[in-house]
């Protein structure tokens, strides 16, 4: 099975950091002793100094957590959406429990698609911003673009102007870092105007709502390695160059099932695919490669297909293995 291990919770130690609660369209500013969502403020139960400091977003479990040492001792607090408002609860520390009523937008957690590009180091997002590498970026914005309610089509204005990539392979990874560094702050907390003045975008009128930013930039991410048309699978179709391994599972395609997919040396290594049903399947391949090798089951010797030749799903529901691709 193709699977990634990796838990995506990237955390600040920095007081004031804003970040976005997973499942809504809304921030919260976390400080040590006080919150503020929706620009109403709540004080916490909490004496300072606070040391250490951190706060998380924790988009497996989907929620914010803020926790640290303060005069009292450790304290844990767990914040999280849902409808009609949130919920803020002390998991460990001083007792805290508010439930926070506010007409938000909310959509309840499905399983999401996944995403891994190699990188394994401290998601301490202080230090993902200034390294700006998509390997450790892109993985959080293709989760928690997908944890979003839906936002209906907007203008391209302001730092949304960044989500149209160039066509050339090339210029895609610096088009990446320059989209990050303009449309998020904090912990990728959207924005449409670039407030910290870098000079990335023009000046104008902007319109639309910011949150759109993550939807569209998960989309964005999701079409760098995969495609589908009707029963045409494209696989790694604008890769960057820099991104030479990752995986990718759980991806939806409708009408033939769910896709995981792996790659290294900017190579197709293996597809899975979880049939739900029968029928034949064309696999757009990178460049070069002329023939891969299909089965069943991980016991039996399979087929050799060439690049252009139909898979067919005979059965379904069925797990269909993909690997071999010679170049």
């Amino acid at each position: 099975m193709i699977q990634i291990a990796q838990k995506l919770c990237p955390y600040s130690h920095v007081a004031g950091v804003t970040c976005v609660i997973p499942g809504t369209c809304s921030e919260v500013i976390v400080y040590p002793t006080l919150l503020s969502i929706e620009g109403h403020s709540i004080p916490l139960p909490i004496q300072g100094p606070v040391q250490p400091f951190t706060v998380e977003q924790d988009l497996e479990k989907n929620c914010i957590r803020v926790f640290g040492k303060g005069k009292d001792g450790y304290f844990r607090l767990k914040i999280t959406g849902k409808e009609g408002g949130f919920d803020i609860i002390a998991e460990k520390g001083p007792s805290f429990s508010q439930f926070f009523p506010f007409a938000t937008r909310f959509k309840e957690n499905a399983l999401c698609e996944k995403l891994s590009l190699g990188n394994h180091k401290a998601q301490d997002w202080d230090f993902v911003q200034r390294r700006c590498d998509p390997r450790e970026f892109l993985p959080a914005l293709f989760c928690l673009g997908q944890k979003i309610p839906f936002i209906a089509p907007q203008p391209l204005s302001g730092t949304a102007r960044l989500l149209e990539l160039p066509p050339s392979r090339s210029d895609l990874y610096s088009s990446l870092q320059l989209f990050f560094m303009a449309a998020f702050k904090g912990i990728l907390s959207p924005r449409l105007i670039d407030d910290q003045h870098q000079g990335i975008c023009c000046k104008e009128e902007v319109a639309g709502d910011r949150f759109f930013l993550l939807q569209e930039g998960a989309k964005m991410v999701r079409s760098l390695f995969f495609q589908q048309i009707e029963r045409r699978l494209q696989f790694l179709p604008r890769l960057p160059i820099p991104l030479d391994c990752g995986r990718m599972t759980g991806l939806k395609a409708p009408g033939i099932g769910t896709i995981d997919l792996e790659w290294s040396k900017k190579t197709l290594r293996r597809v899975n695919i979880h049939a739900d049903t029968p029928g034949d399947v064309l696999l757009d391949l990178p460049k070069g490669i002329r023939q891969f090798r299909v089965r069943k089951s991980a016991k039996e010797r399979g087929r050799i297909l060439q690049a252009t030749d139909a898979v067919v799903l005979e059965e379904a529901p069925r797990l269909y293995l993909i690997d071999r691709f010679v170049c």
